[in-house]
This record gives structure tokens, sequence and C-alpha cells, in this order.
């Protein structure tokens, strides 16, 4: 009885897997011969291992090729920009986000192709930033390692909300663990280059109220208000439902909102498919019986 609709839906994965397949094809044939935005962190790290001024203020942050995320990811880059040749720095990017699209999708090569149908998903490998690998950081943070919301922080600032999250769902030790991890990165990356923190706030500040390449047409102030509050909301509620409105927040709090930006949401598939308790509903399986308890439970 079950194997009409279990087949139906097969034939709906592999025609838009197919599809799929087509859009990634037309994407590294006709995209990936050249850089895109991922080249952005590269060229800053390029300029601050030339001593060269890294960030720009205004209308010019979305310019191509601007870097106006905080220092620590430019400042991991620096030095690698030395001895590892651009090209290497993009063939490794391009595997890398494959891999994590192919992580979201439960790591099946159909469902990852399908995937790709999804039009932000298409437009994020089609440009190569970083969203894909927030929405993972999304996935694995509330699944086992907490501690990637304070590394997604400091890369899109909107992760963060991943730590409120934990703490208003009373996952203080998770919540803990990621609050001081981003402290330490943000305290060491602060000893390193004070002025270059300082740049960066004068460049997020001197576009607080510019819209810049947002879909919606408010400045990013009131975005990342709307964000905080549905990641409120969502850690009240908890469960599946209130993953979701996580990863709603996350997305509106994105400093840059383009298109590519809402692949974000490609994290609500793991976390739906997860089921109504949701990723961080899974709990540890119960231990094993010690040897004097299976012993009792053995003599009555």
């Amino acid at each position: 009885m079950t194997a009409g609709p279990w087949r139906w839906q097969r034939l709906v994965l592999v025609a838009l897997a197919a599809v799929g397949a087509a859009l990634l094809a037309v994407i590294v044939a006709s995209f990936w011969s050249e850089p895109n935005d991922n080249f952005a962190y590269w060229l800053a790290g390029q300029r601050l291992a030339a001593g060269l001024p890294v960030y720009v203020t205004g209308d010019a942050a979305f310019v191509p090729y601007a870097y106006h995320y905080p220092p620590p990811l430019v400042q991991v880059l620096a030095p690698l920009t030395l001895v590892v040749p651009p090209l290497a720095y993009l063939v490794v990017y391009r595997v890398l986000e494959l891999l994590v699209t192919w992580g979201l999708a439960g790591r099946r090569m159909l469902p990852m192709l399908a995937l790709v149908v999804f039009v932000p998903v298409a437009v994020e490998l089609r440009f190569e930033n970083v969203h894909l690998l927030v929405a993972l950081g999304i996935v694995v943070g509330l699944r086992r390692w907490p501690w990637l919301f304070a590394v997604g922080a400091v890369v899109k600032l909107s992760p963060g909300l991943g730590v409120l999250y934990l703490a208003l769902r009373r996952r203080w030790r998770d919540a803990f663990v990621a609050s001081l991890i981003g402290l330490a990165i943000t305290g060491i990356s602060w000893v390193m280059s004070a002025d270059l923190w300082r740049a960066w706030l004068d460049s997020v500040l001197g576009r607080a109220d510019i819209v810049g390449n947002s879909l919606l047409p408010v400045p990013y102030l009131a975005r990342a208000a709307a964000g905080v509050t549905l990641a409120v909301v969502g850690g009240l509620i908890g469960r599946r439902t209130g993953e979701l409105l996580l990863v709603a927040g996350i997305t509106v709090a994105n400093p840059g909102l383009a298109m590519n930006g809402l692949a974000v949401f490609a994290a609500a598939v793991p976390i739906w498919l997860a089921g109504p308790a949701g990723i961080g509903g899974f709990t540890e399986l119960p231990r094993p019986p010690r040897a004097s308890a299976r012993l009792a439970q053995s003599a009555t």
C-alpha cells in the first residue's frame, strides 16, 4: 500500500535532482572560471599582510570584493595569503561548499542536487559566499558543537543569536562554552590589532542606516532587531518550531541579506526532517546498567 506514494516521492526527488544537476553544471562551467565573493576574504588578507587598509565605509562597503566582516577571519587568512596560491584557496573553498551542501542534504547525492533547485542555494553556489557554511553551522551547533555559533558570529555576526537561543533553552553549559570561545577569539584578535577593530566598528556604524544590497528595504539595525526578536521567541518555544525561528532570525539579521543570503534557510531542511523535537531535542542513549544492577535484575 505504501509503495505508490514512495514511488512518486522518489520520482519527484529524481526530477528535482536532475534540474539541480543541470543548474550546478551551468554554475561550475560559467561562473567558477573566475573568483567570486569568497575572494574578498582572500584579498582582505593580502591587504592586511601588506599593511594596507582593510575596511571601507558607507556604500563603498557593497562594491565587489569589499570586506566588511569582523577582523578575526582576515587575521587568520593574512599569513596564509603569503604561502598559499589564490588558485588553491579557490579550489579548496569550492570543494568545501559542495561538501557542505551535501551535508545539509543528509550526505546523500540526490537530495543534495535537489537542494540546488532552491534558488538561494543556487545563487549562493554561483557567488560563493559563506551562507551555506552558516547554515551547516546552525545545524551542527544545535546538535553537537555549540561553539560554532561563536565562530559564525566572528564572520557574519548574526549566528551569535544561537548563543542567545541556547541560553533561553537553558542549555547553560553550551551557551557558556560558546560565549567563552567567542570572547577568547575576540580578545586575542583585539590584542593582535585594536586598530583593526576600530576600523571595523567605524565601517559598521557608517552604514547602520543603509539598506545596501539587502532584499528588504529596511536599514540593517531594524533587521537586526527583528532577528533578535525571532531568536528570543524561538528560544522560548524550543523544539522544531523554535529552531526554525532561530534560522529565520539569523537569516534576517544577516548584515548583507541579498538573494544568496536566504541560503541560510537550507538549515531548515535537516531541522524539519529531525521531527517535532528538532535537532536540539536529541539526547544521549541511556547508558547500559552496571554489572551489579544486571545481577540484581537477573536475581529477580
